[in-house]
């Protein structure tokens, strides 16, 4: 017996209803699966990260964060490094999203008197051949080169590391050469040179604006070593 048109809307729209309940369920179960393992990878690729750019550490820096506001207001968070229940250094993350093609984050090295030990992009869309090549560090193959052992630590990056050994007048950011200022950039590439540059000045001026609090939080008790 054929039904009815207003019979056929209600069963298609009961069966599109368990189809989309059933797919919701499959999705949620999927999700909750891929949660953990995405989170364990997220967590050795901050580790990896912050043993590129702080001394040895013998902690997780990344269980215990402190996190205050830039001078600009952007959300800044700083991990520690200990060293048999000792702070030898600070890790500061934060996020500039004035990028030329949005978001840059950064993972820069501390020492404790807030002196710029190491600066890594981690995460950025910048132009390729250009933007890019303000944040990327890569080591470059030659047939000179070709079969030599990996070089350890960072690679190089001109305009990421004339920030190292430096500290950041709390008090004002660095301002790019184009800007009548003393920092580096790669032309045609000013805009991204622009936003690395506060980045770095806004994560160390929180740094040193906030030294006190931080360093405080980030040094385990006594009774905790």
């Amino acid at each position: 017996m054929n039904l009815k048109n207003t019979e056929n809307l209600w069963v298609l729209g009961l069966f599109l209803g368990i189809t989309g309940l059933v797919s919701a369920l499959v999705l949620a179960v999927v999700s909750q699966l891929a949660a953990g393992p995405i989170k364990a990878a997220e967590l050795r690729s901050t580790n990896q990260a912050l043993r590129q750019i702080l001394p040895a550490f013998d902690n997780q820096p990344s269980d215990q964060r402190v996190e205050v506001e830039s001078p600009t207001g952007w959300k800044i968070s700083f991990m520690g490094a200990l060293r048999e229940g000792k702070l030898v250094a600070v890790a500061a993350e934060g996020t500039n999203p004035q990028g030329y093609s949005g978001d840059i984050r950064a993972l820069v090295g501390l020492e404790l008197d807030g002196k710029i030990r190491a600066v890594l992009i981690t995460q950025q869309s910048e132009t390729p051949g250009l933007g890019a090549n303000v944040c990327q560090r890569k080591r470059q193959k030659t047939i000179f080169n070709l079969f030599d052992k990996p070089a350890e630590g960072l690679a190089p990056n001109p305009i990421l590391d004339q920030f190292s050994g430096q500290t950041v007048n709390p008090r004002q950011n660095w301002v790019v050469k184009k800007d009548g200022g003393t920092i580096n950039f790669i032309s045609g590439a000013t805009v991204t040179s622009r936003a690395v540059t506060r980045l770095v000045s806004e994560m160390d001026r929180a740094f040193l604006l906030n030294r006190a609090e931080i360093i405080k939080k980030l040094t385990p008790a006594r009774g905790n070593k």
